[in-house]
């Protein structure tokens, strides 16, 4: 418990964009998925596909425009209802399911990400997009990325070096982190 008596949760983001800056680049699918700390029950989850009011494409990084494009992401924007799939349909969808989360949990922002230091790189995404939640989420943050450091640092094995890889889409993503983070407390556990 914390010492605002609600139990602590964590709050898994991943955020699928148009480049890593998130002043110049643009939001295309975000998840949350909120769990025990252990990860075992899931309290509840959002995911939403954006389609951005102005979309160009050449201005799109190439490794990015190609990923996304492979993962059938883009196609999934392209296609997406403007009003439905709006910014801020998103993120009032985001913001409702998180205020609602924080009323029963300490929320604890969860996940990582190879091309920033998720959730740090997640929440600057959504604090640019002018989603209004930082104040509902704990000011820690827990980031695998840190933890893969820790285990390099110290000559250990990354325990999910051969299973990082996902399709690049939100909801995978945090499949993944959410296993990542079982087996580690699994290692942790049964030493």
């Amino acid at each position: 418990m914390t010492i605002d008596m609600k139990p602590e949760a964590l709050l898994w983001i991943d955020t699928e964009t148009t480049g890593i800056d998130p002043e110049h680049d643009q939001l295309l699918e975000i998840a949350i998925r909120c769990t025990d700390t252990h990860a075992e029950t899931t309290y509840g989850a959002c995911h939403r596909i954006i389609r951005p009011h102005h979309l160009d494409l050449t201005a799109m990084d190439p490794t990015v425009f190609t990923m996304h494009t492979d993962n059938g992401l883009l196609h999934d924007v392209i296609d997406a209802d403007p009003q439905a799939n709006s910014p801020e349909a998103a993120r009032n969808a985001i913001e409702e399911t998180i205020e609602s989360l924080a009323q029963r949990f300490h929320l604890i922002p969860a996940g990582s990400n190879p091309a920033g230091s998720n959730p740090a790189f997640d929440l600057a995404f959504t604090h640019t997009a002018g989603y209004r939640i930082e104040h509902l989420l704990d000011h820690r943050r827990y980031d695998l990325n840190t933890i893969r450091w820790h285990h390099r640092f110290t000559n250990q094995p990354d325990p999910m070096a051969d299973r990082h890889h996902t399709s690049h889409r939100a909801p995978d993503c945090i499949q993944r982190d959410i296993n990542e983070h079982r087996t580690l407390i699994q290692k942790e556990t049964n030493q």
